[in-house]
């Protein structure tokens, strides 16, 4: 899937911060992690995703950053004729989807902290 995404920011201290993102839009995607992967046209995407919410829950000790990510994703009912076919998507989806959140996460905190230890970063928006 590629979502657009609402996303609420809440700093609970310095160290403790809580994220929330709701999507506004979603592209299912054909073939996803393969070569031949491409988003299904508006009028032909199966439409078996609906809704998604994340929360991501971050907290900076003993040396590092401990992320807690929880995704609810729904989605209608499989038809019984397609459920062959689709089971194994929907199991897999989402071990192949986590790493990519993961490794997002990780860039944008990246970025932020290069901003906030650059100075010139920040007023050009540079990375």
């Amino acid at each position: 899937m590629k979502t657009e995404e609402q996303v609420q920011i809440v700093r609970l201290g310095p160290k403790k911060a809580y994220i929330t993102s709701s999507a506004v839009r979603i592209q299912e995607i054909a073939d996803y992690g393969r070569p031949t992967e491409h988003p299904f046209p508006e009028s032909q995407r199966p439409g078996y995703v609906w809704r998604e919410v994340t929360v991501q829950r971050l907290d900076e000790r003993d040396g590092g950053v401990y992320i807690e990510l929880e995704t609810i994703v729904l989605s209608r009912g499989i038809p019984h004729g397609f459920r062959w076919l689709i089971k194994p998507l929907v199991d897999e989806l989402p071990r192949k989807v986590m790493p990519d959140t993961l490794n997002d996460t990780r860039t944008a905190v990246l970025h932020e902290v290069q901003l906030s230890t650059s100075p010139e970063l920040a007023l050009t928006g540079s990375r």
